[in-house]
């Protein structure tokens, strides 16, 4: 596992769209800007949707050298080589998803507000987690906003890279960064904005966890 790419600000595709090309500016403004991870996440695509669009971003994260990660799909992840699969508890056990896309790829495992055993996550092969909602969430509306009990009870067994996500922009991302987290997820907090201005904000982001780091 290539610790380097687990790091730093973490974009997360948008799950609206306005047009293709739209999206598709949007993210190759962000994986051209510098960053190491990159999720596609598209709850509402059909299928042929995502494979032409993820088509373009598999490409753009090859060229750029930046870590795929496809949200809860893992039989999209296995099509295209290289890319990780971020789930969920929901999801089907880990064990079967790593003889779907091999045991090589990237896991990145959802615990929500809750406290999971992370333990046993790292024996499962996981590869990071992630906690949140950090605050209010436009993505996931129906996400529980995280209490700073659970954030330090992380903070304190923290054996795995450790993303913060949910409801994360400029307003809170400095507050999110004592806690020291390897990765900070955002999707509205770059992707709602015109797709020039994301290099932008990103840097800017960067900029304040560099700061804190």
């Amino acid at each position: 596992m290539n610790k380097l790419k687990l790091s730093g600000i973490y974009p997360i595709s948008p799950h609206y769209i306005k047009s293709d090309d739209d999206y598709l500016e949007k993210c190759f403004n962000a994986i051209t800007s510098g960053i190491n991870i990159f999720q596609f996440r598209s709850p509402y695509f059909s299928m042929r949707k995502k494979r032409y669009l993820l088509g373009e971003i598999y490409k753009y994260c090859l060229n750029f050298d930046v870590q795929l990660i496809i949200n809860n799909d893992y039989n999209l992840a296995s099509l295209y080589e290289g890319s990780g699969v971020h789930i969920g508890k929901r999801d089907l056990p880990i064990k079967l998803i790593k003889s779907v896309i091999g045991t090589d790829r990237l896991i990145g495992f959802s615990c929500g507000g809750e406290i999971i055993d992370l333990n046993q996550l790292k024996e499962n092969g996981i590869s990071y987690y992630s906690i949140g909602a950090y605050a209010k969430s436009l993505t996931k509306t129906n996400a529980e906003e995280l209490t700073q009990e659970t954030i330090k009870k992380y903070c304190d067994n923290n054996d795995l890279p450790m993303c913060i996500i949910g409801g994360l922009d400029m307003s809170n991302i400095e507050s999110a960064m004592k806690y020291r987290p390897d990765m900070v997820a955002i999707c509205n907090g770059i992707f709602n904005q015109d797709k020039d201005r994301i290099k932008e904000t990103i840097k800017k982001f960067q900029e304040i966890i560099d700061a804190k780091s």
